[in-house]
């Protein structure tokens, strides 16, 4: 079951970006139901490192674009990317030295970044995309 869905105020409609953004959506679900299972450290701390290769994946994907297209906003969201990265792979730095973290705050953050990312940065690139 799907804990974070997609919906239609997420679509950029950018086919890859929207594309990538439910594999994304995916991988957090994935995040998530290992939280809502209470599964140990060590399953969650690989369920979110499947989700930071495929979010730097993605990343690298937007950010060629941004560069092919001369994006004008594109260093402020590369910064933004990497302040993603890194509050993920500190998180996950935690669990794989057997620190508890907050499940609901981690559930919290995901599920805010995601949407937060997507409808506040992504949809600019999108825009300029189109253009």
């Amino acid at each position: 079951m799907a804990l974070f869905s997609w919906t239609p105020a997420l679509a950029t409609g950018n086919k890859f970006i929207d594309e990538d953004h439910h594999t994304l959506i995916d991988r957090v679900n994935t995040v998530l139901e290992a939280i809502s299972q209470g599964r140990s450290g060590s399953i969650l701390s690989g369920t979110l490192a499947e989700l930071v290769t495929y979010t730097r994946e993605h990343f690298a994907r937007e950010e060629a674009e941004m560069v092919r297209i001369q994006f004008a906003d594109m260093q402020a969201h590369v910064v933004e990317h990497a302040r993603l990265i890194k509050q993920v792979d500190d998180l996950k730095a935690k669990l794989d030295v057997g620190e508890k973290i907050d499940a609901m705050g981690l559930y919290t953050f995901l599920t805010r970044w995601v949407k937060g990312h997507i409808q506040q940065v992504d949809m600019k690139l999108a825009i300029a995309l189109k253009d």
